[in-house]
């Protein structure tokens, strides 16, 4: 029988987290749902942090690669966004564990976990920003525009997903259009966000 490999430990980790929360898990625990052993989780990992780090990164790789995937595939803002906010919703309801232990189970965990999850969303903040390149005056905009539209949606996410509603997301994506695109394009754009199906 193969050794349990890293990704079976962080994969672990994700799912016991879901079901105990973070500061309930164990390495000992981990291991057996890993498949592996005590030992084997100390060849790879230090502690149950550096465990915890890598399946953030594992979990911010995946969804950046859906996110971002879709946002470059349009030329033009905001169907860019559009199509980046239903990408996000997609991998979200696929993966509402992942994307609860990412967002809710290790906030408190340490500055490294709090450094990896600044940086997906520094990555969310800059496509929102892109708005400001199709904006009729860019100047007048606020920098923090981008990281108040972020921070709002997030808030809507972390209910979703502390109702266990994580699926119902994607029928969200017009309203948060609605929140990205008055900013920079206007009430009127903004609404039309509210009637353009997917």
């Amino acid at each position: 029988m193969p050794a349990a490999s890293r990704s079976d430990y962080t994969e672990a980790m994700i799912e016991l987290a879901s079901e105990r929360g973070y500061d309930a898990v164990g390495v000992v625990a981990i291991s057996e749902r890993a498949g592996g052993t005590l030992a084997g989780f100390e060849t790879l990992f230090p502690s149950k942090l550096a465990c915890a780090a890598a399946a953030l990164e594992g979990i911010a790789e995946s969804n950046l690669a859906a996110v971002r995937g879709a946002f470059d595939a349009e030329p033009a803002w905001p169907d860019s966004l559009r199509a980046a906010a239903y990408a996000h919703a997609k991998w979200i309801g696929e993966n509402p564990e992942k994307m609860r232990f990412g967002l809710l189970e290790t906030v408190w965990a340490s500055e490294l976990t709090a450094a990896l999850r600044d940086h997906l969303f520094s990555e969310y903040v800059a496509m929102v920003d892109a708005g400001r390149e199709a904006a009729g005056d860019p100047g007048s905009i606020p920098g923090s525009t981008a990281q108040g539209v972020v921070g709002s949606i997030t808030v809507v996410i972390a209910k979703r997903l502390g109702e266990d509603q994580s699926r119902e997301l994607i029928d969200l994506v017009p309203e948060m259009m609605y929140l990205a695109v008055r900013p920079y394009l206007g009430e009127e754009a903004a609404r039309r966000e509210l009637t353009i199906s997917r």
